[in-house]
């Protein structure tokens, strides 16, 4: 290994380690500390008993998969679903180079 391989692995190790230590010095800010009276803690939140009917809670008899599908998935979702997809799509398109015959072309 010669001395240039080494002072350049070197620096990008020291790199990493600033960086971790500026990392260190963020979370030891993040964190307040405090001592709990062990003798006197609060008492838990009340717990409330489940008392529904699980499971679908609407009559489907005879209904199409598109209705089922309805129920999970509504407007909104789709729409989501729509935008994040052509958004993909658009920076796929930017960051690629794209031949001519390419079927995102089509």
């Amino acid at each position: 290994m010669d001395s240039e391989e080494y002072s350049e692995s070197d620096s990008s190790y020291k790199d990493i380690s600033d960086e971790s230590d500026s990392d260190e010095d963020t979370l030891d800010a993040a964190r307040n500390w405090c001592r709990i009276d062990q003798e006197n803690l609060a008492p838990p939140p009340p717990r409330f008993p489940f008392s529904g009917n699980p499971g679908l809670n609407t009559r489907m008899d005879g209904s199409s998969p598109i209705e089922f599908f309805c129920i999970f998935f509504d407007d909104d979702i789709v729409g989501y679903i729509a935008s994040e997809t052509n958004r993909y799509a658009e920076d796929f398109i930017e960051k690629n180079d794209l031949t001519p015959s390419s079927r995102v072309q089509k």
